[in-house]
């Protein structure tokens, strides 16, 4: 699981730049949420938008 969480991490980074964790979170490795067999990173951009990202979980 965390290689998933450092692979959405490389792939937000590669797609928008600059990227940094949602609220009140300390990093970005507290900005993940697993529900219904996927899992979802959320994070901000340097434009001030809150961007999404999910990918299946591996049974």
């Amino acid at each position: 699981m965390e290689q998933l969480k450092r692979s959405m991490i490389k792939q937000a980074r590669k797609r928008y730049k600059d990227i940094y964790p949602c609220g009140c979170k300390g990093s970005l490795s507290e900005c993940f949420t697993t529900y219904g067999g996927q899992l979802s990173f959320w994070f901000n951009t340097s434009d001030n938008s809150t961007r999404l990202i999910t990918w299946k979980v591996p049974a």
